[in-house]
Formats: C-alpha cells, structure tokens, sequence
C-alpha cells in the first residue's frame, strides 16, 4: 500500500514515541559522558595527573575513540550478556555504550581546554596563595567551559545522530520507527525523508546554539 501524508499522519503517534525515545537516549548518554569525560579530562590535566594516570587515561579515550559506537553497542548488547551471564536490558547497553563512545572524545576536548590555559594563570594563583580547588573551579574551569562549549556542542550533536545505532538492537527510538512503519506501508521513500526532516530540525536547534554561543565568546558575554 501507498504511504501517503494522511497514512504518515495516522502513525504520529509512533512517530512521537520515536522521537521521545531518541531525545531520551541522547539526553541520559550525553549527561553521562558529560560528568564522565568532565571529570577525566580534569584529573588527566597536565598540571594534576600523574604520569601513569595520565596514560590510564589516554588509553581509555583511545578505546572509547578507536572503536565504532556500532561495533561498541553489539559488544554491550551481545558480548557483555554473553560473556559475564547478566542480562543488560536493550536500551541501557545502547545508552551505556554511546556514553562510552562519547565520553571518550569530552575527555580530550575538557583536557585540551584546560591545558590550553597559561600556566601563568596557574602559578599566580599558587603565589597568591588560592587552594588548588579555588583555582580550578573558580578561575581555570570558567575559562575552560567558555572555550570548548562550541565544541562541546558539536560532539553533543554527533552523539544526537548516533542515537539511530540504536535501531540495530530493536530499541523503538525514531529509525526504528520509521523502519517499523515501512514494513506495513512498503513505501520507504517519504517515511524516510520525514526522519531525516526530524532529525534536520533538532541539528538545526543545536548548531543555532553553537553559532550563539560562538559569537557570544567573541564579544566575551559568557
């Protein structure tokens, strides 16, 4: 059967369900290689970490990064299950990996922020006599966060896109949806561009964001 707008509109809510589901996988990945890739790129620091931390570190964002989040999300859903005889829920092994994954790449873009910072402004706080976490959390990690946000922003948007991986495990997010849609209709072609419509809005949003938040830091308002 024909898939027109008026069928596509009779599956809007799947169509909501979908999109929810991808807005909740993005957002609980993305917090959580937030705080995740946050705290390693802060103690990873060249002015914190110890040589052999910083290597521990460096050896977990080059798996984090090396590895594609597809081949990370089989290994969650597939391998962990298999290997350990735990059962890890669908969307918690998409979600966990695709936190992975991105954990992986905040870590660089947080430590490279911080380290791009002068040392000069380091040590006039250690002569000033400003604890080590007054420094960081009042005077480094404000500058930092000013600098890398763009970026951040960028990595958070890629992970965004990501969150269609999910539909290779059934998980019900938009892809998925869309796929479940054309096996009743057999008509791919319009399901598919409204998925891509979706998912143009949302990066839309997010590099509306990117380019106020560029021009804010040029003026220097945030």
């Amino acid at each position: 059967m024909g898939c027109t707008i008026m069928n596509l509109l009779s599956y809007a809510p799947l169509i909501v369900q979908g999109t929810l589901m991808t807005l909740a996988a993005w957002l609980v990945a993305g917090l959580c290689s937030f705080v995740i890739g946050t705290t390693l790129g802060i103690l990873s620091c060249r002015h914190l970490a110890s040589d052999s931390f910083s290597t521990a570190v460096r050896v977990y964002t080059f798996i984090a990064k090396g590895i594609p989040a597809y081949v990370q999300i089989l290994i969650a859903y597939f391998v962990f299950p298999a290997a350990f005889g735990i059962n890890i829920p669908g969307f918690i092994a998409a979600v966990g990996a695709l936190a992975f994954c991105s954990s992986g790449y905040v870590t660089e873009i947080v430590r490279s922020g911080i380290n791009s910072i002068p040392r000069g402004q380091w040590d006039a706080c250690f002569v000033l006599g400003y604890p080590m976490k007054a420094t960081l959390f009042r005077i480094i990690l404000p500058q930092t966060f000013k600098n890398i946000l763009p970026t951040l922003l960028g990595e958070f948007e890629q992970l965004l896109k990501s969150t269609s991986l999910l539909a290779s495990i059934g998980i019900t997010e938009l892809t998925r949806t869309g796929m479940n849609i054309i096996s009743r209709e057999l008509n791919p072609i319009p399901v598919y561009l409204m998925i891509a419509c979706i998912y143009l809005v949302f990066s839309a949003v997010l590099q509306s964001i990117i380019i106020m938040t560029e021009a804010k830091g040029q003026r220097g308002n945030y």
